[in-house]
């Protein structure tokens, strides 16, 4: 099953496995990042350091059986199906004393991880559908109009008009007044099918909620089509695409990925230049890893900007929770921090959990010259 909607979340998140507890694995599978032994190394490893962590857990026997099945049911789906797996990554769901077992092709590569706990743990699909636009695609020609939803790689025609516009016709009749007057009639039908378009369009964007409208016309009929839209569809259109109703489907979804791509790309350039341009000044920003985990544990960042799959071990204070990147003992608690195999992930948890909005920006960018790690700060600190 492909991750789709928020639907599937909530569905996942709102399942209860009392008395037995849940079992979540995230890996990376893109193959296009990295090679197939890579991939099944990672997933090696999740197991087994999920194992040796059960192993040590002071558990009832029966939940313990429940999570040492999950682990052989993860086992055998990464020795069976990782060589053939299409997707960029995938997540797994298993709660065997409930008898509870679910797959999803993700449309991105999560952060490898394994959680075994009350519930499953679903935030990192929230962060995918976060990181995708949903997009329309209006296609327009004289006679005919379609409108295609895009969402995570795929793509499904919402709606088509046709309208009844003669063809042009060759001058004619007495000194072509005949053919002006049959071009001014061809004319007026044309601006009628322009017209219910740019409604219908209007009406699609408003049930729909889409981030962004890209339009496939010719040159001709754009200068006629773009006043006609409301202000609503104006703030939605990001651009157009060599697409046209006749077009078929696979390319428009292609034209429309490699759009959304380069849109993507240019967002998180702009981000991190601003970022850079805001820490080179001394401004409201912090970078690398040790320095942006003190901001974080001490509610100084306003937004997180970290290199997508950046990982490093750290340490997190068995109190309060605090992060740090060596420190031996929390200088607020004063007791002996614990060893965290991935603080990056530890403080994407704890930023989201400050409602702190996180960016994972693809490599490469300027932000691996700061760390691979930093965020905007909501206050400039005190030199």
């Amino acid at each position: 099953m492909k991750l789709s909607s928020p639907l599937q979340i909530e569905t996942l998140a709102r399942l209860k496995t009392h008395p037995f507890q849940a079992t979540s694995f995230y890996l990376n599978t893109d193959k296009s990042q990295q090679p197939l032994k890579a991939i099944q190394a990672a997933s090696k490893a999740l197991l087994n350091k999920a194992r040796m962590e059960l192993e040590q857990k002071d558990l009832p026997k029966e939940i313990k059986k429940s999570l040492n099945d999950d682990l052989e049911k993860i086992s055998q789906f990464c020795v069976q199906r990782l060589n053939s797996w299409k997707g960029a990554g995938v997540a797994l769901f298993s709660c065997s004393g409930q008898n509870f077992w679910q797959e999803l092709e993700l449309p991105h590569g999560p952060r490898n991880r394994m959680v075994m706990d009350f519930d499953f743990y679903t935030r990192p699909l929230s962060a995918i559908l976060e990181k995708f636009k949903k997009l329309c695609a209006f296609l327009i020609n004289r006679r005919e109009a379609r409108w295609y939803e895009i969402y995570l790689g795929e793509i499904k025609l919402l709606d088509s008009l046709a309208s009844d516009v003669p063809k042009k016709v060759k001058k004619g009749g007495f000194e072509g007044y005949e053919s002006k007057r049959i071009e001014r009639h061809i004319e007026a039908h044309l601006m009628e099918h322009f017209k219910k378009s740019a409604q219908r369009t209007f009406e699609i964007l408003k049930q729909n909620h889409f981030d962004w409208l890209l339009v496939g016309c010719d040159d001709q009929f754009y200068s006629q089509l773009e006043p006609l839209f409301h202000s609503y569809v104006k703030e939605k259109l990001k651009g157009r695409i060599k697409a046209r109703p006749e077009t078929e489907e696979s390319k428009v979804l292609k034209e429309c990925l490699k759009i959304e791509e380069k849109f993507t790309q240019e967002e998180e350039e702009e981000l991190v230049k601003k970022f850079v341009s805001e820490l080179e000044r001394g401004g409201r920003a912090v970078s690398g890893l040790s320095d942006t985990l003190k901001k974080l544990n001490s509610y100084e960042i306003q937004m997180l900007l970290i290199t997508h799959n950046f990982s490093k071990p750290g340490k997190v204070c068995p109190q309060c929770h605090a992060l740090f990147l060596n420190d031996e003992v929390c200088p607020t608690c004063r007791v002996k921090t614990e060893l965290a195999s991935d603080i990056v992930d530890e403080a994407i948890e704890l930023a989201l959990n400050q409602n702190i909005p996180v960016f994972q920006i693809n490599s490469p960018s300027r932000l691996e010259h700061y760390g691979n790690i930093g965020g905007f700060l909501k206050y400039k600190s005190a030199v």
